[in-house]
C-alpha cells in the first residue's frame, strides 16, 4: 500500500500550505515541498519569484490568498503573473521589457539635424526644414543629444551694433538706449541747475523749436516767472522742451512715451534719459496746481 509521506520542513521556514513553504538564508530563498527544496533563486530575483508563485497557483498547489498571505504580494501582480505564465509559460517572465524607441529623432535625423546645425542654421530653422516640432528639436539640445555650435562675433560687429542703437552725442559720447553718460549734466540737473548743453543739444536739428525760442536760456527764464517747480532732476526748461519733442514725434498721449527709449530721448534734452511717465504726470500736475493759484490770486 502506499504510504503518506509527512509534511516535515526544516527549521525557520515560513508555510504557504500544509504541504508547502518558503525559507530565506544568505541572500537567497528557497521553496520546500515538506522536506524536499523545489525551486531556489535569490531574494532580489523578482522575476523568478514571481513564476515560482504563478507555478504554485497554476498547478493547483496553492491558492492565490495563501501566496498573497505569505508572501506579501499584491492581488493584482499575482493575477498578472498568473495570466503570463499560462499564455507564456515560465520564459515569459525572463524576456526583456519591450521599449518603445524615438519616433521622430530616429537616428537618421539626428543625424541630419547635427549637420544643418553644424552649417550654422538656427534650431527653429533646422525644425522647419526636417518638418518635426521646435519644441522636440530644442529639447534633444537641451538634452545633449544635439549640439550647437556657438556663434563668435567679431569685435566690429559689436561696435557696430552698439552704434546702431546709441547714437553719439557730443564730443563723441553715446547716449545709450536706457542711460547716457552725461555725468555733468547730471551733476547740474541734480543743484537745480539747467541740464541742456550748449545749444540745447540736437534741438538744432528741430528748426521750429528754434524759432519759437525753447532752446534759449532767456525763454526758459521768462517761463519760471510764471510757472514753478521744485528743484530735481528735471527742471523746467527740460520738462518744456520734452513736451514741446512730443508734440512734434506726434504721440498722443503722454502713456506713449513709456513704449520709447528714454536714454535716447534724453540726448535730445542733454541728460542721461527722459522721466518716467509717471514722474512727468506728477511735475504736470504741479504745474497745472500752481497755474491754478495765480489765477485766482489774479
Amino acid at each position: 500500500m502506499p504510504q503518506i509521506q509527512l509534511p516535515l520542513f526544516p527549521a525557520g521556514v515560513t508555510h504557504i500550505t500544509a504541504l508547502l513553504a518558503f525559507s530565506k538564508q544568505d541572500g537567497r530563498m528557497t521553496s520546500f515541498n515538506g522536506s524536499m527544496p523545489v525551486f531556489v533563486h535569490e531574494e532580489e530575483d523578482v522575476a523568478s519569484l514571481r513564476m515560482i508563485t504563478a507555478q504554485f497557483c497554476v498547478n493547483g498547489n496553492a491558492k492565490q490568498a495563501d501566496i498573497v498571505r505569505a508572501f506579501g504580494v499584491t492581488k493584482i501582480n499575482l493575477k498578472r503573473a498568473v495570466k503570463r505564465y499560462r499564455q507564456e509559460g515560465p520564459k515569459g517572465f525572463y524576456v526583456p521589457p519591450k521599449r518603445r524607441g524615438p519616433a521622430v529623432l530616429t537616428p537618421p535625423v539626428l543625424a541630419a539635424a547635427q549637420q544643418l546645425l553644424d552649417e550654422g542654421l538656427e534650431t527653429p530653422q533646422v525644425a522647419d526644414r526636417l518638418g518635426i516640432k521646435r519644441d522636440t528639436l530644442r529639447k534633444a539640445v537641451g538634452a545633449g543629444r544635439l549640439h550647437k555650435t556657438v556663434k563668435k562675433r567679431c569685435r566690429a560687429d559689436h561696435q557696430e551694433r552698439a552704434l546702431e542703437r546709441r547714437p553719439h552725442g557730443p564730443h563723441g559720447r553715446g547716449g545709450g538706449g536706457r542711460g547716457g553718460p552725461f555725468g555733468r549734466q547730471r551733476r547740474r540737473a541734480r543743484r537745480g541747475g539747467p541740464g541742456l548743453y550748449c545749444g540745447a543739444g540736437r534741438a538744432q536739428r528741430w528748426p521750429a523749436l528754434c524759432h519759437a525760442g525753447l532752446a534759449r536760456r532767456r525763454s526758459a527764464r521768462r517761463g519760471e516767472r510764471h510757472l514753478q517747480l521744485p528743484k530735481g532732476y528735471y527742471g523746467l526748461d527740460s520738462l518744456l522742451l520734452l513736451l514741446a519733442f512730443m508734440a512734434l514725434a506726434r504721440m498722443e498721449s503722454i502713456e506713449a512715451l513709456r513704449y520709447s527709449a528714454s536714454g535716447e530721448w534724453g540726448n535730445l534734452l542733454g541728460l542721461d534719459r527722459v522721466p518716467e511717465v509717471r514722474t512727468l504726470r506728477a511735475k504736470i500736475t504741479v504745474l497745472a496746481q500752481a497755474e491754478a493759484r495765480s489765477m485766482s490770486v489774479g
